[in-house]
């Protein structure tokens, strides 16, 4: 996806909670877990945010890059 929109993985944000996110958090220059997520998810991401009910996306976001 990345390289479908030119974007560097120096660049990249990820945000995720599952199995299915590990490669896409290892291969981004952040990483971000929901703070309901997977343990796995949890050790390798840089940031930890609040759970995906709490919109922990939306507030990571808010917080640090607008």
């Amino acid at each position: 996806m990345l390289k479908a929109f030119g974007i560097d993985q120096s660049e990249a944000i990820y945000f995720g909670d599952d199995n299915d996110d590990i490669d896409s958090i290892k291969n981004c220059s952040v990483g971000v877990a929901v703070s309901n997520a997977i343990k796995e998810i949890l050790d390798i991401a840089d940031f930890v945010t609040e759970n995906n009910n709490m919109d922990g996306v939306a507030q990571y976001i808010e917080r640090n890059l607008l």
